[in-house]
């Protein structure tokens, strides 16, 4: 076997020098799949289009000169019925959190029936530790090979390796970067990684080459990917090795002719109720010069197609500025993040993010609201040496920045990051526990057999400064973020408390200290519950109990394994927006109090205000044309769109007026395709709350006729 190189240009004119096996045999005919499979019996878990597979689909098609074109596939029902026409020689699964057990139960029921079949996986949720990977490799027999870092290059490479050797993988018994996989003879072969790809265009996309064609179909979410690598080295994230930390790009043209392209091919999908939608997975979109050039290209796209209207992306996390000005190109449809996760100096020692500037971040919330943009940060409760008061300050700070949305998640021990070595856990005393991923569950027939499979992530309940008990309080608190401050349904309300300059965060924290009554203790009762009861303390009889299909079934029914936080949510809106109207106009009136300012001006003005925050978001899920009326003594409309510091007594009307809350013929229409993809119970609802910009649903106040 010969290994030659490929070189060509990058962007900053130095060769990138690309080493693959050219000299292979040209008669050979050869069946090879890839798949990036998706739950799909209750919803679709990862609506993402395949691109990462049709990139390595196209760049071993290219580089090889293949005689039979590789085939994609997503969802398991799609790729069961090819199984039954026939199995292919080589097929390759992707291994992430949401997929990671439902490829390794579709492998091995494949190996079952077809133990020539070479099974290859590849992605990011693998073992770091060279001890941790070979106990991977044993455990997973029906893994022929496993493919670490970036797969293009050594995906080819393998390919071409068991086409000279006949497809007979007991001949593969010499290193190929990136390629580990135990012996013919029981040894187990780690190579080194394989080198990155410097110049992306180097890649042939799979959306020009028509390999992403069938997914256009209004389910799945079209994903491009403009840079790859991240400059941090967060120890939760899977990109924060040394290996990702060099940023490499596509060109502009390319990234443009896929945007040219998807953006056609979303004109008729949108016609028929399908998804209007983008995904940018660059790790820091916005950060750099040319991402404004593809802002401008996106732009360019909504004008002519009508697309994207929602762009879902993770922003840079530094250079804020030319973040903003990427933001101002694309007509709101991106919401710019600033990924605090925490403010903790000792705690971003331990995560090692102490090269992002905080203060950066938090003039992020300020900045966007100045280009009427919306902003949003995540919070990760169970970081190394977080502590409940320190979470509780980063929240506190966050929120009284003026971030829209604050997104509270908890450390997944991911495989592949430094804080899931076992080192890591040592030192900072990490308890965990498990749980169902969410949507991550079914069961298919493969080869006439029903293999059973749900995704179980190990969550961080606890360290040696955060105990349990603080983690479940800090949950709750989760809970009312989510519900009080998020998504703009008590816009009005929080747009007052900010004009007399108190504090949003305090109001939270008087909802969370207060004596809860009627149905919203039944509401948070129920969500503390839930919140001890989906933890399991054995992987093991978790792993026993989901193997049997009557379990699943009650996944699949929503009885089990839903989003706690985007559930209850769902069931508040739906169900208690009075109970918690009620909690609202107590906890506003104490803070109030406790700032000598409840004057009757103040307290008439916020009764006025909550309940009309209440009508804005009342039925936007159900009924999309009752009419909600309220009278009203201030002019809330024009409170809500002033940008001043106006004292709220010079929006007093001279007679109260009745006000209607309408829904506009667009919004009818994103409500309409949204539960047309969802469903409009709370699973279908807790999705729209997560994939649409809730302020673009909310009614419209006009006078009442």
């Amino acid at each position: 076997m010969s290994l030659i190189q490929i070189t060509s240009k990058n962007e900053s004119s130095k060769t990138s020098h690309l080493t693959i096996n050219l000299n292979i045999k040209s008669d050979v005919y050869i069946d090879i799949w890839l798949i990036d499979p998706t739950y799909t019996q209750q919803q679709i878990s990862s609506e993402a289009m395949p691109a990462a597979i049709g990139g390595i689909a196209t760049f071993t098609e290219y580089h090889l000169k293949l005689n039979k074109p590789i085939r994609l596939f997503k969802s398991p029902e799609t790729f069961t019925k090819a199984l039954n026409d026939k199995i292919p020689d080589i097929i390759g699964f992707s291994n992430y959190m949401w997929n990671s057990e439902l490829s390794l139960a579709l492998a091995r029921r494949i190996k079952e029936i077809s133990p020539r079949t070479i099974i290859v996986m590849g992605g990011p949720n693998y073992p770091v530790t060279k001890y941790e990977q070979e106990i991977f490799l044993r455990k997973h027999p029906e893994i022929d090979f496993y493919i670490i870092g970036e797969g293009e290059l050594a995906f080819a490479n393998l390919v071409a390796a068991l086409i000279n050797e006949n497809l007979d993988k007991n001949k593969i018994r010499t290193e190929l970067p990136s390629v580990h996989f135990i012996t013919a003879n029981n040894q187990t072969c780690i190579a080194s990684t394989v080198e990155r790809i410097k110049d992306l265009t180097e890649i042939p996309s799979p959306y020009i080459m028509g390999k992403l064609d069938e997914f256009f179909d209004g389910k799945f979410q079209p994903v491009i990917q403009t840079t790859r690598g991240c400059p941090f080295g967060c120890t939760f994230c899977v990109e924060g090795t040394n290996y990702y930390n060099k940023i490499y790009r596509n060109s502009l043209e390319k990234t443009i002719s896929e945007l040219e392209y998807i953006g056609k091919k979303m004109i008729d999908i949108k016609k028929k109720g399908g998804r209007n939608d983008l995904w940018l997975v660059d790790s820091n979109f916005g950060m750099y010069t040319q991402d404004l050039d593809t802002c401008k290209a996106i732009a360019n796209c909504q004008e002519k197609y009508g697309w994207p209207e929602y762009i879902q992306c993770d922003t840079g996390k530094n250079n804020k500025t030319r973040v903003l000005d990427a933001a101002k190109l694309v007509n709101g449809a991106i919401r710019l993040s600033g990924s605090v996760q925490t403010l903790d100096q000792e705690v971003l020692k331990n995560i090692k993010r102490s090269n992002i500037s905080g203060d950066d971040l938090m003039q992020l919330a300020v900045q966007a609201s100045e280009i009427d943009a919306d902003s949003r940060s995540e919070i990760i409760l169970g970081l190394p040496g977080e502590s409940l008061k320190s979470h509780f300050a980063t929240i506190e700070t966050v929120i009284n920045a003026g971030f829209n949305k604050v997104d509270n998640y908890q450390l997944m021990m991911l495989p592949g990051t430094e804080v899931n070595t076992l080192e890591t856990r040592s030192k900072f005393g990490i308890q965990t526990k498990y749980r169902i991923l969410p949507r991550c569950f079914g069961y298919y027939e493969i080869l006439n057999k029903i293999v059973t499979s749900a995704e179980i992530e190990e969550i961080c309940v606890a360290t040696n400064t955060l105990s349990f008990e603080d983690y479940v309080k800090c949950r709750k608190m989760h809970l009312i973020i989510n519900l009080y401050h998020n998504d703009v349904i008590f816009f009005t309300t929080l747009k007052f408390i900010r004009l007399l300059k108190l504090s949003v965060f305090r109001w939270l924290e008087l909802i969370y200290l207060e004596e809860l009554t009627g149905e919203i203790k039944q509401l948070f009762d129920k969500f503390e519950q839930e919140t001890r009861d989906e933890l399991w303390s054995d992987r093991n009889q978790l792993e026993k109990k989901i193997q049997h299909k009557e379990v699943i079934d009650r996944y699949i029914d929503g009885d089990l394994g839903y989003n706690l936080l985007f559930v209850h949510k769902a069931i508040a809106i739906r169900h208690y927006m009075k109970g918690l109207e009620d909690l609202a106009r107590i906890t506003v009136r104490k803070l109030l109090a406790e700032n000598n300012l409840d004057t009757d001006t103040n307290v008439n003005f916020i009764n006025d205000a909550l309940t009309f925050d209440v009508c804005r978001s009342a039925n936007i899920f159900e009924n999309l044309n009752s009419i909600p009326e309220q009278t009203i003594s201030y002019d809330l409309v024009k409170f809500n769109t002033d940008t001043n510091t106006t004292p709220v007594e010079y929006y007093k009307l001279s007679k109260p007026t009745k006000i209607s809350f309408i829904l506009s013929d667009e919004q009818k229409d994103i409500l309409n395709r949204s539960i047309t993809l969802y469903g409009n119970d709370e699973l279908g609802i807790s999705r729209i709350l997560t994939k649409v910009f809730v302020k673009k649903l909310i009614r419209n106040p006009i006078r009442a006729a």
